[in-house]
């Protein structure tokens, strides 16, 4: 298959086979509860949809699970494990103190394929992605630094359950992302030293991490004001506001303020040095003004509040979360059920998480796939889903328990921190030109999507498939990730089983017969034998194909 087919093999899959349902925005989002019945069996391939939403991929015993908890049992049981953190990668592993740069990575991909808060670990990559830092910001040379980036993502990890104002104060005070965003000795102005405070931090906490630029309604859409224009949420008055708020903070284990020393603490929250904070009056978002003569934790309480509060945070991070766990073109009303829950999670507690995934998740459009009638329902699956999905579903382990593929951007343009700005990988609202954009829909993950990356990431699935399994290795590497396929090799022998078999695990049961006789023509080539290699290009195949690449 040409790559550029390929290409549009997957945005033509999203707009065929990922159409929408409803007439009306208007729907509740949940089906009218009946009175002492009890919800209708799930089935498999139910099962497994919610599993490519909540999950990094999809195995046979997970299946089984959802289908004996329920939709609803499954979830609530997700959310309530314990977290599994990144950082305990290092206690677990040897590491060679010149070979450190990318063990965070590594420890990603552990948590990713093995941990079983597969919930908790999904949403922090979806948040990840949100509250950006990229490696090539930071100082990570050494063990310390690679490890403050895998602390900085158990930040995310452990608050990403939590309540959202939470998040975003550890956010701000990671040391890492003080030094992303140039907070971390950030100092009061100083007019005879030509000092003024760094805006950097105050703009993308406000235009990225939480209300966006422009004024939103509830279900997402844009407020406008008599002329039909669109009203900025702030300005440069609040952003020089928050700036003078992010004064005076650096890493916790200093002495002095302006002190570096090669032993700084990149792990624990930064701490404040109240002579270098600014303690002026200081504009904030609608209108609120902080008092003079407080200190910096007084300032930073209170701004975070001010912003925390603000009526855009529910609708803005509301609608990522949906676009990167289900669909990147809710409905209106998708987003208003979602938004709703984030400001009230009927128990009065605004910022709610759990509450808030829980929403998105058994919203009736995450559940049926139906939407609203000019909305076209599911997502491209981000370039690191595809392979951490291949190893769940085959069982992906590496003998020594390091996992190690550190190049994984090479191939597949995206790797776990490593964003090339504070802006993520791609844009929630790119729209590829043509029906997309015609129809005023996005595709986010197309933006990193082209010719080459496309060759790259098909050679690659190719390669860990026909090469990188139990058979076809014959003298792995102990930290080679090697995928099990004797289940498959054993159905070989029932091309139509099967087929059965990957179309559930792999596809919810979504094959088109296009591709089936497709992938029954290419097995009929193999003679009675060959099971082993007849298991693994089926396989390949379908991991490859532009309906494997779409998550519907």
């Amino acid at each position: 298959m040409q790559i550029k087919s390929l290409i549009l093999g997957v945005a033509t899959f999203l707009i065929v086979a990922c159409g929408g349902g409803s007439d009306s925005d208007t729907d509740s989002g949940t089906p009218p509860p009946v009175g002492g019945t009890p919800p209708p069996p799930v089935t498999k391939a139910a099962a497994v949809t919610l599993l490519e939403q909540a999950t990094f991929g999809t195995r046979l015993n997970d299946i089984d699970d959802v289908v004996n908890r329920g939709i609803e049992g499954w979830i609530d049981r997700q959310l309530n494990l314990s977290p599994s953190p990144h950082l305990r990668y290092y206690d677990i592993v040897t590491i060679a103190d010149n070979d450190t740069w990318s063990q965070h990575v590594n420890a990603w991909w552990m948590r990713s394929i093995r941990a079983e808060d597969q919930l908790r670990q999904r949403v922090a990559f979806a948040l990840s992605q949100i509250l950006v830092i990229g490696q090539s910001g930071v100082n990570s040379n050494g063990i310390d630094g690679v490890k403050s980036l895998s602390n900085y993502y158990d930040v995310l990890l452990i608050n990403g359950l939590g309540n959202y104002r939470n998040l975003i104060e550890a956010v701000t005070l990671n040391p890492v992302m003080g030094e992303y965003l140039s907070m971390l000795r950030n100092e009061k102005p100083n007019p005879d030293k030509n000092i003024r405070p760094d805006e950097n931090y105050a703009r993308e906490l406000m235009q990225l991490f939480t209300i966006g630029l422009v004024e939103l309604n509830l279900d997402g859409t844009v407020k406008t004001d008599a002329q039909g224009n669109s009203i900025p949420t702030y300005g440069q008055e609040e952003i020089e506001g928050f700036a003078h708020v992010f004064t005076g903070w650096t890493w916790s284990n200093m002495d002095r303020f302006k002190e570096w020393r090669q032993d700084r603490d990149l792990l624990k929250p930064m701490k404040a040095f109240p002579d270098y904070h600014d303690t002026g009056e200081k504009t904030l978002l609608n209108g609120v003004v902080l008092p003079a003569g407080q200190t910096p934790e007084q300032d930073l309480e209170q701004a975070l509040d001010n912003i925390f509060n603000h009526p855009n945070v529910g609708p803005f991070i509301s609608k990522q979360l949906i676009q990167k766990l289900v669909t990147s073109n809710p409905s209106n009303a998708y987003v208003q059920r979602v938004a709703t829950i984030f400001n009230n999670n009927g128990s009065g507690i605004r910022g709610d998480m759990k509450a808030v995934v829980k929403a998105i998740l058994m919203d009736t459009e995450a559940r049926t796939g139906n939407t609203s009638a000019d909305k076209v329902f599911g997502k491209v699956k981000e370039p690191l889903l595809r392979l951490t999905a291949l190893w769940r579903a085959f069982d992906g382990n590496a003998a020594n328990g390091i996992y190690d593929f550190r190049w994984v951007n090479n191939d597949f343009s995206q790797g776990p921190l490593q964003s090339p700005s504070v802006f993520n990988f791609f844009s929630p609202f790119y729209a590829p030109q043509g029906q997309f954009k015609d129809n005023d829909w996005v595709a986010p993950e197309l933006q990193i999507h082209s010719e080459g990356t496309m060759a790259k990431m098909t050679n690659h699935l190719h390669w860990r498939v026909l090469s990188m399994n139990n058979f076809a290795n014959d003298n792995p590497d102990a930290d080679d990730i090697l995928i099990n396929i004797t289940r498959e090799r054993d159905l070989a022998s029932d091309p139509e089983a099967l087929l059965d078999h990957l179309n559930l695990l792999l596809l919810a049961e979504k094959m088109s017969p296009e591709l089936r006789q497709t992938a029954l023509d290419f097995m009929a080539t193999y003679g009675d034998e060959n099971f082993e290699e007849k298991a693994a290009d089926a396989i390949g195949l379908i991991i490859t194909s532009p309906e494997f690449a779409v998550q519907q």
